[in-house]
């Protein structure tokens, strides 16, 4: 069975000024820090669902304001002078055609929804460039998406469409075949129909894709008012 995890990350703030996350979150927790501990970091586990996934992101992020409202947290590619990821995990081996059919889609994704300037600095600073991966004891994370944690809407279809490009290259889809000539907009809601298989755990973020296409998101909102965690 197919698992996927993540472990995106975030800027915190307090008072719109930043703060480093490691005065309030320990390394090795479930809303702790990175490698730098400078940002933060979720590390919610696997599912095999997206949805399921999303809810343990919730869980963690009222976890944390619970235990500090005070702090302010945004996501996206580069904040506050400081690059932020949202790798997200497979418990499979990569390949060189797999990691090509995620770049596809995420990032005809990313080109539709996030700020091309944060991009232009994250890849900039080496980090968020196409095919970018680590393997791992379980399987890979794929490490070129910024962090989507603006939203739970931003985040499930991210989340799905990471599973259903996955479940569509063993499938024996050549996504950057069916993308050609197509726009990005076109092609990722092309994907409904091209897709052999969508399991039903896929239906409900894949369902919010068109009107997430149609959103202006704005990366510059603190992410807990989005996800109804703050006022």
């Amino acid at each position: 069975m197919l698992n996927i995890g993540c472990d995106p990350e975030l800027i915190c703030r307090l008072d719109d000024e930043f703060v480093p996350a490691y005065k309030y979150f320990k390394h090795n927790s479930s809303f702790g820090t990175d490698g730098l501990e400078t940002t933060a970091e979720l590390r919610p586990g696997y599912c095999s669902s997206p949805v399921d996934l999303c809810a343990k992101i919730r869980v963690i992020l009222e976890l944390g304001h619970d235990k500090y409202p005070e702090l302010e947290l945004f996501a996206g590619h580069y904040v506050d002078s400081r690059c932020l990821g949202g790798h997200i995990h497979f418990n499979a081996e990569p390949s060189s055609p797999l990691i090509s059919s995620l770049d596809t889609v995420l990032e005809a994704l990313s080109n539709e929804i996030d700020d091309p300037d944060q991009k232009a600095e994250r890849i900039k600073s080496g980090y968020g460039r196409p095919g970018a991966f680590r393997k791992q004891p379980h399987g890979f994370e794929y490490r070129t998406p910024g962090s989507w944690l603006i939203s739970p809407t931003v985040s499930l279809v991210t989340l799905t469409l990471a599973k259903l490009t996955f479940i569509g290259h063993h499938d024996n889809l050549n996504f950057g075949e069916i993308k050609t000539n197509l726009d990005d907009k076109t092609f990722l809601l092309s994907l409904g129909t091209t897709l052999k298989t969508i399991p039903d755990d896929c239906v409900p973020g894949l369902d919010l894709l068109d009107g997430l296409l149609s959103e202006n998101v704005d990366w510059t909102v603190n992410i807990l008012k989005n996800w109804g965690i703050a006022a």
